[in-house]
């Protein structure tokens, strides 16, 4: 309640409507700004995975045990997982504090994990159809076109969106991921290995500035 207003004094109609209303604009503000710390929270978990990742295609380049097969090989299909588990509970922690304020915002939760589910999604199910083409694929840059993907869906679907303005942001910062994906890739042609060294560098700069960049924009909203 305001603190002009006395305790034990009543509130006119007109500045009870007044003081719901500034509320509901806290509430509205408080949403905002943790929509954009989950995108912050990404911006830094999604440049995390690529250069780990990146680190360990060096680390299996030195020599192994010696019959060709590196001990650490078995690291490349759950590496990323340490990562996405502490954005998840980063993400659940900061949405839960939320909803100790806002009830109702205790739905993004769902939805939350609904657009992680259909991001990694997309990505395994292309994975999965490359697999079975065997087609020749910079790894990075699909993954990054995938993310965009993703988001664009995202945001088409209106997960996570407070206003038509979030629900723009989404669409746009999935459509800059995959340009960018669609761009290096054209622009490097053919050269798989030149393409693959280039994007170990272009996916993690393009996801955190995208995440991130999106992120302040939106703090700074609320």
């Amino acid at each position: 309640m305001d603190a002009n207003v006395h305790e034990g004094e009543g509130l006119t109609p007109q500045a009870a409507v007044a003081e719901i209303r500034r509320i509901e604009g806290l509430h509205g503000a408080l949403a905002r700004r943790a929509s954009g710390l989950t995108w912050m929270i990404w911006g830094i978990v999604a440049p995390a995975i690529f250069i780990s990742y990146a680190l360990l295609g060096i680390l299996v380049g030195f020599p192994g045990n010696g019959n060709g097969y590196h001990a650490l090989w078995v690291l490349f299909p759950v590496l990323w997982a340490p990562w996405a588990a502490i954005g998840l509970v980063a993400t659940a922690t900061l949405w839960r504090s939320v909803g100790l304020v806002i009830p109702r915002r205790s739905a993004r939760m769902r939805e939350g994990v609904l657009t992680g589910a259909i991001i990694v999604g997309i990505i395994f199910a292309g994975f999965a159809a490359i697999a079975v083409t065997k087609v020749p694929v910079v790894e990075f840059a699909w993954v990054l076109m995938a993310q965009g993907l993703g988001v664009v869906t995202v945001g088409l679907l209106g997960l996570n969106c407070n206003d038509a303005t979030e629900r723009r942001l989404w669409i746009l910062g999935g459509i800059l991921l995959v340009a960018t994906a669609l761009v290096g890739s054209l622009l490097l042609g053919g050269e798989i290995l030149l393409a693959r060294q280039w994007f170990t560098l272009i996916s993690p700069l393009t996801s955190g500035l995208v995440l991130f960049g999106g992120g302040l924009y939106l703090t700074s909203r609320a």
